[in-house]
């Protein structure tokens, strides 16, 4: 299986994520739209975080069923829980070292018109 490595811009936060993707999601709900996120949704078990949660900062608008973790020192969208699927993750694509977003189908999303409690 492939092994991803990636992080934040000052490089405090770093994953390591197992597989390959077959799609990105590219939303157009405000937070993902403003922040650039590319979501490449996967399992928790193929994420291994190598930096302590203590580094991540949590933000939870709406409902409170979506997490964004963003890096707490350069502020770096990192991870997510979904809102439609709180128990997965969401990875940043753009946050995966030479990761090649072009090589990837992206599926866009309409999120801006989704009620809150799917997504």
């Amino acid at each position: 299986m492939t092994m991803h490595s990636g992080g934040c811009h000052c490089g405090r936060v770093r994953f390591e994520v197992e597989g390959a993707p077959e799609k990105i999601s590219d939303c157009n709900c405000s937070i993902c739209s403003k922040s650039a996120y590319l979501h490449w949704r996967i399992e928790p078990e193929q994420l291994r975080l190598l930096t302590p949660w203590e580094d991540l900062t949590n933000y939870q608008w709406g409902t409170g069923r979506a997490s964004h973790y963003f890096c707490k020192h350069c502020g770096v969208a990192v991870l997510r829980h979904p809102r439609g699927a709180p128990d997965k993750f969401s990875v940043n694509a753009r946050c995966i070292d030479g990761f090649q977003i072009a090589a990837v189908r992206i599926e866009h999303i309409d999120g801006k018109s989704l009620p809150l409690e799917i997504e």
